[in-house]
């Protein structure tokens, strides 16, 4: 059988997937995982997906960001009119049942797609999952709080949810990915409050002691070491932050959406409605704008280009998280104005 598993709640998604590791057993069970990257190529799958399961019945074979790769059809071309996506969906109703291959999206698939006209079909056996948003965030941290065996007080929940950004909502092309981040800070501090309060129930006093609104601070310290040109600087600003917990990845995505946001008050600022098309509070307009005029819009283009080349290098195994993460910082604060 083959799955589908995308949507913003990426958390909710990984541990699906966990969960279906954790299904085939211990041990040498865990011999019968293959995990394959956007880089794999179709065959590569096929043959996985066609091997003998090693002491149990079931093989899982873990596809990530594969189907939604621009240059997927290029990598694997085979004969010149029928590509891989053809050649998938042409395999896939003859998938081994001793198989679970899973695919693992970030963002939909167009409804046009063909996997997703095969998982309606009455052809193989295939299932599409999304996991969306939670429509309430405070059920959502105080359920992550009882899978981590904590307790948390609601008010406790709710401070915790407003302090970390949401995302814009008027910036449709990257507030999912936007959603995404806000669902992993919320649980790294959750894992940190636990741990805190080891056992006994988080209260508001706990979020307000350890939890920095939003980070606000790290970010405009971090932008304005760069903007100046300070990389000694904004090394150890960077460092900071990851000392103090926050995944690498993480940060990535936060320096994205400030270059994001730079962008758009380099292109918006003269206009009345900024904080909103920002998805901001007024208050940081004023510094948002002070830090892209210190940058061309040049510079700011490039900046947002190399985040998303770091985000590709690391998903796709080509650069460790922290390198990338230098290698960006290098790349935006060495930039020509």
């Amino acid at each position: 059988m083959w799955y589908l598993l995308y949507g913003p709640d990426a958390l909710a998604r990984d541990d699906e997937v966990t969960r279906m590791k954790h299904g085939l057993g211990d041990g040498d069970a865990q011999l019968n995982v293959t995990v394959f990257d956007s880089t794999a190529l179709l065959k590569e799958i096929q043959a996985a997906c066609d091997a003998v399961g090693f002491f149990v019945e079931k093989r899982l074979v873990i596809v990530k960001h594969w189907l939604s790769k621009s240059d997927l059809p290029k990598r694997n071309k085979g004969k010149a009119d029928e590509d891989v996506i053809a050649k998938l969906i042409k395999w896939l109703p003859d998938l081994s049942e001793a198989t679970e291959l899973v695919f693992v999206e970030d963002d939909a698939l167009a409804e046009s797609h063909p996997l997703m006209k095969l998982s309606k079909a009455k052809v193989g056996s295939g299932q599409v999952q999304f996991f969306d948003m939670p429509e309430n965030p405070v059920n959502w941290i105080m359920a992550r709080v009882k899978l981590r065996k904590g307790q948390m007080l609601p008010q406790a929940a709710q401070v915790l949810a407003n302090r970390i950004h949401r995302g814009n909502k008027y910036d449709r092309d990257h507030f999912a990915e936007d959603s995404r981040l806000y669902l992993r800070k919320l649980d790294n501090e959750i894992e940190k409050l636990t741990a805190y309060a080891n056992g006994r129930p988080i209260t508001p006093d706990d979020v307000a002691a350890l939890v920095a609104e939003e980070d606000v601070a790290d970010m405009f310290g971090l932008m304005d070491a760069i903007s100046q040109r300070r990389l000694a600087d904004a090394y150890a600003l960077m460092r900071g932050v990851l000392v103090r917990g926050e995944a690498p990845q993480v940060v990535l995505t936060m320096l994205s959406r400030q270059t994001r946001m730079l962008l758009i008050a380099k292109e918006n600022e003269r206009a009345p409605n900024l904080a909103d098309l920002l998805g901001v509070k007024p208050f940081a307009v004023s510094k948002l704008l002070d830090q892209a005029r210190r940058f061309s819009l040049a510079d700011l283009e490039q900046a947002h280009r190399a985040a998303l080349a770091a985000d590709v290098a690391i998903k796709t195994g080509q650069m460790e998280e922290v390198v990338a993460l230098d290698v960006l910082l290098a790349e935006i604060g060495g930039a020509d104005r």
